[in-house]
């Protein structure tokens, strides 16, 4: 299923973000982010197109909201590259982000990926703010 392989992204980008010395997200890993959130954007709208023609409205809904959030995180992050800003992990953050990959974990076993990437998109933009 191809939101397993979102989730995968998703999980790639929060564990290195954990791993980041001294809690800094830099240039090198703010690019590294944008390229697997635009990743991500083309795999949801592929999913929506594929909804769509399956006429299966629920998947509908939620994969505008989950293209509608990719694209919003997106954007954050890309005004980050713009700032060069230097994005602080606090120890917040950092315990978040390992809830959020044991919650991949457990999406992948009962398929609700598309619900936790929502939510998944939504902390990543929270966290470029």
């Amino acid at each position: 299923m191809a939101t397993d392989k979102i989730l995968d992204t998703f999980a790639e980008i929060i564990s290195q973000m954990k791993e980041v010395p001294g809690n800094q997200i830099d240039l090198e890993q703010l690019n590294n982010t944008e390229e697997k959130l635009r990743d991500i954007l083309f795999q949801l709208q592929f999913e929506l197109l594929s909804a769509q023609n399956q006429k299966n409205w629920e998947e509908v809904n939620k994969f505008k909201l989950a293209v509608s959030e990719c694209q919003l995180t997106l954007n954050q992050v890309r005004a980050a590259i713009i700032n060069v800003s230097i994005i602080g992990i606090d120890q917040k953050n950092l315990a978040q982000m390992q809830k959020i990959l044991e919650e991949i974990e457990t999406a992948r076993k009962t398929q609700v990926n598309i619900d936790l990437a929502i939510r998944l998109l939504g902390f990543l933009r929270r966290l470029f703010l």
